[in-house]
């Protein structure tokens, strides 16, 4: 943070503060090439899970001025490695590696600038000598710091509330986004196709744990990845599932899973055979004995069920796209198990929480 000091004329101490060496330099340098790792990576995953096409000019960015300072950290502790900062009474001595220093009076400085590169520069009429003082150990940083004072501080203290409130936003942006990603999303019901156990208007909570979380494709990945826990089982028949449907990228669609592989599937006299026995639907709209091929002649599910895939329909048989028209759904396309249903759009400005239920 850009920061302008002068000299604090009621010093009356000597303050010496050595730069960082041996393992305090290793985690000083590691933590910030960690940070620069989880930004590059937070930059391509946003730029994945939120549809703006500026994440990664952003994301570019941020990673340009960490970098841009990071370099500056490497040179500086070459030029200063062993080397310290002393401030006295009478003057300010800046001194490298190998003991060559400089020695500028107190009352020559005409003042002290911390720069965006994290130095704090000792300025004169002509002359300016930089110091790299984030390679100080935090105590004798604030220690060096105490011996100026801030010639703006309630603008310093504006930046630092701005930088710090822009910081928190940021990670609990990102920490939101993995949530979403990972364990729990909202989803909004848009259309009637799986009345009447859902509606138009119904909110519900997805959560992602029970099938795996996906990591989505990013740079250097050929598809989607779903990482599978000890606790993690595949789709299972009758969950309601939440997933993007072959050649849909854009959309995701909730269903019912009514087979999984292996499952010898059929539509026969209006029902959903499995494995040769008629299956029970108390939930489809309109009564069971309804399910049918009408208006889907290109799309015939009879038969096995192939590995790796499953079928999935709407609840209300006649008002939905669903497998009978785009074909078997692929698991590593599921996003998740709808479990919750909280509340619907039209009940809750009545503070009517009636819909609210798990899901089965």
């Amino acid at each position: 943070m850009l920061q302008f000091l002068r000299v604090n004329k009621s010093l009356s101490e000597t303050v010496e503060c050595p730069v960082i060496s041996g393992a305090n330099a290793l985690r000083f340098f590691g933590r910030r090439l960690l940070y620069i790792f989880l930004l590059a990576y937070s930059s391509i995953f946003l730029a994945v899970v939120i549809p703006f096409d500026g994440t990664y000019a952003i994301g570019g960015a941020l990673i340009a001025i960490v970098l841009v300072r990071l370099v500056n950290h490497f040179m500086k502790y070459f030029v200063f490695s062993g080397g310290k900062m002393v401030v006295s009474p009478a003057a300010v001595e800046l001194y490298e590696t190998g003991g060559k220093g400089v020695r500028v009076p107190l009352d020559d400085i005409t003042y002290v600038e911390v720069n965006v590169l994290g130095n704090l520069v000792v300025r004169q009429k002509f002359v300016a000598n930089a110091f790299p003082i984030e390679l100080l150990s935090r105590e004798d940083k604030d220690r060096v710091l105490a011996c100026f004072e801030d010639m703006a501080p309630r603008r310093s203290a504006r930046l630092r509330k701005v930088y710090d409130f822009c910081d928190a936003v940021l990670v609990a942006f990102i920490l939101a986004m993995h949530i979403r990603q990972f364990i729990i999303q909202a989803y909004f019901i848009p259309t009637g196709s799986m009345e009447d156990t859902l509606l138009v208007g119904d909110h519900l909570l997805v959560e992602k744990l029970t099938y795996g979380p996906t990591i989505p494709k990013m740079l250097g990945m050929d598809k989607p990845v779903c990482l599978k826990w000890p606790w993690s089982r595949a789709p299972q028949r009758n969950d309601i599932i939440i997933f993007m449907p072959p050649g849909e990228d854009a959309r995701d669609f909730i269903k019912r899973c009514v087979a999984v592989e292996g499952d010898e599937f059929r539509i026969q006299e209006g029902h959903i055979w499995i494995n040769g026995k008629k299956m029970n639907e108390p939930y489809v709209k309109g009564g069971d004995g309804i399910t049918s091929y009408f208006g889907f002649p290109d799309k015939k599910l009879d038969g096995t069920v192939p590995k790796g895939m499953v079928i999935a329909m709407g609840d209300h048989r006649k008002n939905s796209s669903d497998s009978r028209a785009f074909g078997y759904v692929p698991v590593e396309r599921i996003k998740g198990r709808a479990f919750v249903l909280y509340w619907n759009t039209k009940q809750i400005f009545s503070l009517d929480f009636s819909r609210l239920k798990l899901i089965r």
